[in-house]
């Protein structure tokens, strides 16, 4: 069994100017001869008990190591995604094979898989064949570490724990270039195999979802005229709701009564399971707050939506102009739909903007600098306090969305 330590990346991550020593040459050595030689590929995606926003995240990773696959004449290679079984419906196989070569395949796992699992999983008719793992898997958040065995199936090569270095630290790099630089460093390749704008995260919707997206549209009566802004304002971390959102989605209203009169907004909000909801953001406590709001002379709406699968979700938020988000699963959805997304991030380094701000197309607004101690931003979260994350005034939140009005977002690349 052959074992190389890629602890050293984290430190790489941070400075680009690392200068790494013999032994760390050859552990990516053997990462790029691994993945040059490998007749088939496996990737782990999902996050840790199953959030949706580490596996959306994580698809910046897919998207680049199927790019720089191609890069290295290695289409056709039969590439197995294994994905969380709580998010596999917001995936379509079609559309990467459409996007990129028939031998891709999806299967879903209800946990996150080790090693030792995917060895059983091989079979004998494997046999000879050069498979390399890589765990892009949320849930796995140690330092990354290079593992080759030798099984009767041929030779299974492991890149595990590979997520918090790729997410996390590469952060620091910028949001052009934090997924590309990592892949490429990763396996010791030209920075220039891999283009920034393209290795983000992505979510690849079909022709085919355009109809479903009509009966998505009919059934909660959304008038096709208006100007749609999708709405995620639940957590499962109650210190990450923010509860200035009607403020906000006020003086939108007023600007739009300004400077676009006569026209409607039609605010969407997605109302996830009540189960993984703390008390007072539930649908019901949704309906409450935001049931009656009109905007200004009526040009507003509010509509409540359960969606049946990820899939519509991502669907609905396809169409949008704009999303309004907590730091939540959803919103990475609608940022890797290249849909510009306005989000509330808690200051500091617990959830910090620089590493959640995932996508071009997310506008994370925060304190800065922050007042607020890293005890009082932790208590916040045990306790479930909301104080802090409503210190942020709502007129930022405003001033990021009109920002984005005045000056739409190209979206001339991506899925």
């Amino acid at each position: 069994m052959e074992v190389y330590d890629l602890a050293f990346i984290s430190k790489l991550a941070r400075n680009p100017n690392y200068v790494l020593s013999s032994q760390e040459k050859l552990s990516l050595q053997a990462n790029q001869r691994a993945l040059r030689q490998a007749s088939s590929i496996i990737i782990l995606l999902g996050g840790k008990a199953g959030r949706l926003g580490e596996c959306v995240v994580g698809t910046a990773l897919l998207e680049g190591t199927l790019q720089m696959l191609l890069s290295l004449h290695k289409e056709n290679i039969p590439v197995q995604i294994l994905i969380d079984q709580s998010s596999v419906t917001l995936f379509d196989i079609s559309s990467y094979q459409q996007a990129y070569w028939p031998e891709i395949s999806m299967q879903l796992m209800e946990t996150p898989l080790t090693a030792d699992d995917l060895i059983s999983m091989r079979s004998a008719t494997d046999a000879d064949q050069e498979t390399l793992v890589l765990d892009f898997h949320g849930a796995h958040d140690n330092m990354p570490t290079h593992t080759q065995r030798s099984t009767t199936a041929g030779t299974l090569t492991v890149l595990d724990n590979l997520f918090r270095v790729g997410i996390r630290y590469y952060a620091w790099r910028g949001p052009e270039r934090r997924y590309a630089d990592f892949l490429c460093e990763l396996f010791a390749l030209p920075t220039s195999t891999l283009t920034g704008s393209t290795t983000q995260p992505c979510i690849r919707l079909t022709s085919a979802d355009e109809q479903r997206y009509q009966q998505i549209q009919h059934s909660i009566s959304l008038a096709s005229d208006s100007i749609l802004i999708v709405c995620f304002f639940q957590s499962v971390v109650l210190a990450k709701c923010y509860e200035l959102w009607d403020e906000v989605m006020q003086m939108l209203c007023e600007y739009a009564a300004h400077n676009m009169p006569g026209k409607k907004i039609s605010f969407v909000l997605a109302c996830g399971p009540d189960e993984n909801l703390p008390e007072g953001f539930k649908k019901a406590d949704m309906i409450d707050w935001l049931q009656h709001f009109s905007g200004v002379q009526d040009n507003a709406h509010v509509h409540f939506y359960s969606t049946e699968t990820l899939r519509d979700l991502a669907i609905l938020s396809s169409h949008a102009t704009l999303a309004l988000s907590d730091d939540t699963g959803p919103g990475h959805i609608s940022g890797a739909l290249h849909i510009p997304t306005i989000v509330p991030f808690l200051p500091g380094n617990i959830y910090a903007r620089i590493i959640w701000s995932s996508t071009f197309w997310h506008h994370g607004v925060t304190l800065d600098p922050n007042p607020y101690s890293d005890q009082q931003i932790e208590a916040a979260v045990i306790w479930g306090k909301t104080d802090i994350i409503d210190s942020i005034p709502p007129a930022s939140l405003y001033q990021e969305a009109v920002r984005v009005f005045e000056n739409p977002p190209l979206r001339a690349f991506g899925p």
